[in-house]
């Protein structure tokens, strides 16, 4: 956190001086909220956000850029990891960055990037930040090959193939599997089971159509190995395999302005939408040790899932108020993981997922780089199961909150 919060100082204090070669661009969000979770309300709390990139150029085809980006929320969330929802009370997400561009003939570039990514958490308002069970750090690499050109005479064209290299790192998550007995403990099951390599491909294009229209498709896969997370087998031993997953994501929608009406000293309308459709495959498996039950289920992280995303925006262009409404659906299917009663008996039926999020928002200049802003964000879960001691499920939130952003 201090070597962030040093690297920001340094950020502001380059371009102070008249004559650097830096550049420093970026945004500042600081709100002030409540929020309500299963219709319980919590407290007054904060969401910060600081976006920040330090760029120099060092001639007409080649530059660099540092970016700093860190989230604060105060408000009580459902986050999915280790493989479903879990709810945490406060979140802290800081990344570091830098980037090499550099730009060749006929509209090609090169891009280059290191990062470092932290993401803390707070499971419970009495715990200490830095010790969150869920802490990670996230080593980055990445190679971005990318192409500015046109389809025919009056359509730019973007179009970027991307390769990724993460390490996720989860310093107090460890297995403690071995306490169950010696028939699961061999082979070692392992200790630092989160903690994963994964190597990822992206392809996006990115089209500016006439008449204010533009378009996107994005496929990405990524390859993710648990190198020290042993497979599940039927009878509950842990085998001698480790666990490896790939996640496949195709994603396509765009955007139109409308025609500006003419009421309340102009409007102008803008429509968008995104569909996207997202496949968890993994060879690890699951074995309930209850022994009520003692159930084996192959496949337990696979699903297969879908979201819709449409968007209206406004512009008030007398006033230069900006209102937008956002709608987001979702639906999970798990292929092999099953629905389970209150009292955690299986059921034959696959366990289903849908969420569905409504967000508002505005916006209002008050001076020059300096916005007023409002947001109001209700979502809500449910699913075909009612059993929730593992993981979160079924739930529903309300935030509302206000603040002001600086852009540089």
């Amino acid at each position: 956190m201090k070597r962030l919060l040093l690297a920001l100082v340094v950020f502001s204090a380059l371009p102070a001086c008249a004559e650097s070669p830096w550049k420093l661009m970026g945004t500042a969000q600081l709100f002030l909220g409540q929020y309500y979770y299963q219709r319980s309300a919590g407290s007054l709390n904060g969401y910060a956000d600081a976006n920040f990139q330090l760029a120099r150029s060092f001639s007409t085809d080649s530059g660099i850029y540092f970016s700093e980006h860190a989230t604060y929320s105060g408000f009580k969330q459902v986050n999915e990891l280790a493989g479903g929802g879990t709810l945490f009370q406060q979140s802290l997400d800081n990344s570091l960055g830098v980037k090499w561009v550099k730009r060749f003939e006929n509209g090609y570039s090169l891009k280059p990037r290191l990062g470092l990514r932290s993401e803390l958490f707070r499971e419970t308002t009495d715990e200490s930040w830095g010790k969150g069970l869920y802490d990670s750090w996230r080593y980055e690499a990445g190679l971005t090959w990318e192409r500015r050109t046109r389809l025919g005479l009056s359509i730019p064209w973007t179009y970027q193939l991307s390769y990724d290299l993460y390490y996720t790192h989860y310093p107090r998550f460890r297995s403690l599997a071995s306490q169950f007995g010696s028939a699961l403990s061999a082979p070692d099951p392992g200790q630092y089971v989160l903690d994963a390599v994964t190597h990822q491909l992206t392809y996006r294009s990115d089209f500016d159509f006439p008449n204010f229209m533009s378009a996107y498709g994005l496929y990405s896969l990524a390859l993710s190995d648990y190198g020290d997370q042993k497979v599940v087998g039927s009878q509950g031993q842990y085998l001698n395999s480790t666990r490896s997953d790939a996640f496949h994501t195709v994603a396509v929608g765009g955007s139109k302005r409308l025609t500006d009406l003419e009421s309340l000293g102009r409007i102008r309308p803008v429509v968008g939408t995104g569909l996207s459709f997202s496949s968890l495959m993994s060879n690890q498996n699951n074995f309930d040790t209850d022994t009520s039950r003692l159930k084996f289920i192959s496949g337990y992280y696979n699903y297969n899932e879908v979201h819709l995303s449409p968007s209206l925006s406004a512009t008030f262009l007398a006033h230069m108020l900006n209102l937008r409404a956002g709608y987001d659906f979702g639906y999970r299917m798990y292929s092999g993981r099953l629905a389970q009663t209150v009292d955690g008996n299986y059921t034959t039926s696959r366990l289903r997922q849908w969420s569905h999020t409504v967000s508002f928002d505005a916006g209002y200049p008050l001076v020059a780089g300096l916005d007023l802003k409002a947001r109001v964000l209700w979502s809500s879960s449910n699913a075909n199961t009612a059993y929730e001691q593992v993981y979160k499920y079924r739930y529903e939130s309300f935030n509302y909150f206000g603040g002001v952003e600086w852009r540089l």
